[in-house]
C-alpha cells in the first residue's frame, strides 16, 4: 500500500468510495430517515463532482492550503482517501483539520486509514501546521477507538446538522502534528 497526491482523473473513484465509505460507516448512527435521504440524494456522481471541484482549485491555487491524498494497493486501485486543510477560523496558519478520512469497507484494519493520517499530518506539518484536530459522529465508536489508537485526545463535543438532526460529535486533536508523523 502507498499514498499519493489525488489526481483530477481519480475523482470517479473517490466519489465511489467515499459514498460507500460514508454509508457504511454511518448506518445505525443517525435516524434511518435521515441516513435513507443521504443514501437516495448523495450519489457517486454527486460526490465525484465536488472532488473535481477540489482538485481544480488546487490546481489553480498557488497558495496551498488543502491536501488531499489517496492510497493504493498493490494493484493500483484506489483503496482510502484522507483530505486536510488548514483550519480557517485559528489565526496564523498552523492548525489543520481533517475533513474527510474514508477507507474501503472491505480495506478497513489494514493499517490503511493509519497510512493515510500519518500522510496527511506530514503534508500539513510541511505547510506549516502544528495542531491537527477532526471531529467524529460521537456514535461512531469503530472512528473514535481508531483515533484514539492513534494518539488523538478527545478535547471536546459538538454537533453537526443531518438532514434537521442534531447529531452530537467528538472532537480529537494531536497538540503536536510532528508527534502523529512519527508514530
Amino acid at each position: 500500500m502507498r499514498t499519493r497526491a489525488a489526481r483530477a482523473a481519480d475523482a470517479a473513484v473517490l466519489g465511489h468510495l467515499m459514498v460507500d465509505s460514508w454509508l457504511a460507516a454511518h448506518r445505525g448512527q443517525m435516524p434511518d430517515a435521515a441516513w435513507q435521504k443521504r443514501a437516495a440524494e448523495w450519489t457517486p456522481d454527486v460526490s465525484a463532482r465536488g472532488w473535481s471541484r477540489v482538485l481544480a482549485a488546487q490546481a489553480t491555487t498557488p497558495a496551498r492550503d488543502d491536501v488531499l491524498l489517496v492510497a493504493e494497493d498493490d494493484r493500483d486501485a484506489i483503496i482510502g482517501l484522507v483530505y486536510g486543510v488548514v483550519a480557517d477560523d485559528v489565526p496564523g496558519g498552523t492548525t489543520g483539520e481533517v475533513a474527510a478520512l474514508y477507507v474501503a469497507p472491505d480495506r478497513q484494519r489494514e493499517g490503511v486509514g493509519a497510512s493515510l493520517l500519518r500522510a496527511v499530518a506530514g503534508e500539513l506539518g510541511d505547510l506549516g501546521v502544528v495542531t491537527l484536530r477532526l471531529s467524529v459522529l460521537t456514535a461512531n465508536l469503530p472512528a473514535r477507538s481508531f483515533y484514539e489508537s492513534m494518539g488523538g485526545l478527545e478535547v471536546g463535543h459538538g454537533t453537526t446538522d443531518e438532514e434537521g438532526h442534531l447529531l452530537p460529535t467528538t472532537a480529537y486533536e494531536w497538540a503536536d502534528v510532528s508527534v502523529l508523523r512519527a508514530t
